[in-house]
């Protein structure tokens, strides 16, 4: 089991639809918008590595997406 955090910046005013859209993905277990540097913050589980980078690039492939950051968990 892979676990990441996706540090995600948007077109401001769509946060909330990007949002819900990275929500609805398969693999992501908790999606927020947040203040900061970032405007959505989702943590995601997927079974190994290469379903973690076709995940980010989902999206990345969301028109409101401007820059994504991931970041894998190492330890727990």
């Amino acid at each position: 089991m892979v676990r990441a955090y996706i540090f995600i910046e948007a077109h401001k005013a769509r946060d909330l639809k990007v949002e819900e859209e990275i929500a609805a993905l398969p693999g992501v277990k908790q999606a927020d918008v947040v203040t900061g540097r970032f405007d959505v913050i989702a943590m995601v589980e997927v079974d190994e590595l290469g379903a973690l980078w076709d995940l980010v690039d989902k999206i990345q492939a969301l028109p409101a997406v401007v820059k994504t950051t991931t970041n894998v968990v190492v330890q727990r």
